[in-house]
C-alpha cells in the first residue's frame, strides 16, 4: 500500500502545472462524502494520515470500515482544489456534520479540515442537517 501511495503521488506530481497549488493539479472541483465518524476520502479521525502534512497522498492501515488497508489524498492535496464540496445524507451523518460546522479541529473530525482554496460548498440532506443550528444554513425553497 505505502507503494501505491507513492505512485500515485507521483501521477499527481505530473500532471501539476507551475500554476498549481503545491505537488497536485488545482483540481476544479473535489467531491468528498462525509462519514458518520466526520471522515473524508480514507482520513479518519485520530489516524496518522489525517496528521500528515507534507504528503499528498498516504497509505492508509486500520481504517475501521472495510478495506481496513487503502490510500488517500491528504488534507493538503485535497486543499489544493478550487471547490471541495462535501455530501452528507442521512440522519447518521447529522452529528457529524454537526461536529465538522462547529469549528472542530481537523484531527478529530478530519471534514472540518478539508475546504477548498475558493469556495467550499456542504451538500446535505434535511436529515443530515437536522442537528445544524438553523441560522447557520438558509431554508430550501418548497
Amino acid at each position: 500500500v505505502e507503494a501505491a501511495a507513492a505512485a500515485y503521488a507521483t501521477e499527481l506530481a505530473a500532471a501539476a502545472r507551475p500554476g498549481d497549488h503545491g505537488r497536485v493539479p488545482t483540481f476544479d472541483v473535489l467531491m468528498l462524502g462525509v462519514g458518520p465518524d466526520t471522515h473524508v476520502a480514507s482520513l479518519f479521525p485520530e489516524l496518522p494520515g489525517v496528521r500528515e502534512t507534507e504528503l499528498t497522498v498516504v497509505a492508509v492501515h486500520g481504517a475501521p470500515k472495510p478495506p481496513p488497508v487503502r490510500i488517500s489524498l491528504t488534507l493538503p492535496a485535497i486543499r489544493a482544489a478550487h471547490e471541495v464540496w462535501l455530501l452528507a445524507a442521512g440522519e447518521d451523518k447529522a452529528k457529524a456534520a454537526e461536529i465538522a460546522l462547529s469549528g472542530a479541529g481537523e484531527i478529530q473530525a478530519p471534514a472540518a479540515g478539508a475546504y477548498g482554496l475558493g469556495r467550499t460548498l456542504w451538500l446535505l440532506d434535511a436529515a443530515a442537517a437536522s442537528a445544524l443550528p438553523r441560522a447557520l444554513y438558509p431554508p430550501a425553497s418548497a
